[in-house]
C-alpha cells in the first residue's frame, strides 16, 4: 500500500509539473514582452538577456528569433476588440509600423506559425511593394477572397495569426520617450 501512494504521489507531481511547464510555455506572453493594441513583440529574443521563459518558447516551438542587429517580430492573434483571428473572417489592418527599413507582414497559422498553402493571392506583403496613402499610412485588407488595394489572402486558413518582421529597425528599444505606432486589425465581417 506504501508503495501504491509514493508512485501515486510521483505521478501526480509529474503530471502538475509538465502541466504546469506546458501552460508557461505556450502562452505569447513571456517576460520581456511589449504590447500595443493587438501585437506583441519580444525585444529580447535572441539576445543574451532573453529570459528562460522566452528561450523555452522558442525552443519548443522551433522559431528562430531575429537577433539584435536583424529587427523584431510583432504577432497578432486577434483583433483590437480581442477576438481571435479567423480565416474564413475579413480584416482591415490599417495605419503605420514602427519605423523600420524594410518590414514584412504575413498570415500564418496560428498553431504552427506557418504560411498556410494558398490557391490564389499572397500570404504576405512587404514595405517594399505596399500602396500607401499621402500621409503615409496604408489599408490593408486581410480577407479569404480577392479585395482591391493591399489584400492578404486568408482564403482555405482556420486559425490564424499576423506575424509583421521589423529589420533594422529602433523598435527593439521602446521606452517612455519612443513612440511605438503598430497598425489597427478591425474585423469586418465572416462568411
Amino acid at each position: 500500500m506504501r508503495v501504491l501512494v509514493i508512485i501515486l504521489g510521483v505521478a501526480i507531481a509529474f503530471v502538475l509539473g509538465v502541466g504546469s511547464a506546458f501552460l508557461s510555455l505556450r502562452d505569447l506572453t513571456p517576460i520581456d514582452t511589449i504590447e500595443s493594441g493587438a501585437w506583441k513583440g519580444w525585444p529580447r529574443a535572441g539576445t543574451a538577456d532573453e529570459d528562460p521563459y522566452s528561450r523555452a518558447r522558442l525552443a519548443r516551438t522551433g522559431e528562430l528569433a531575429l537577433g539584435p542587429s536583424e529587427g523584431l517580430k510583432l504577432l497578432a492573434r486577434s483583433d483590437d476588440s480581442g477576438s481571435d483571428l479567423n480565416g474564413a473572417c475579413s480584416y482591415e489592418i490599417s495605419g503605420q509600423m514602427p519605423a523600420a527599413r524594410l518590414w514584412t507582414i504575413a498570415v500564418e497559422t496560428a498553431a504552427g506559425g506557418h504560411l498556410p498553402p494558398a490557391e490564389r493571392g499572397g500570404r504576405a506583403l512587404g514595405s517594399d511593394e505596399i500602396v500607401r496613402k499621402a500621409d503615409g499610412t496604408f489599408t490593408i485588407t486581410l480577407a479569404p477572397s480577392p479585395q482591391p488595394g493591399n489584400w492578404l489572402s486568408s482564403e482555405g486558413a482556420g486559425q490564424i495569426r499576423l506575424a509583421a518582421r521589423l529589420y533594422d529597425t529602433t523598435a527593439r528599444t521602446v521606452t517612455a520617450l519612443t513612440q511605438f505606432t503598430v497598425p489597427a486589425i478591425t474585423a469586418k465581417g465572416c462568411r
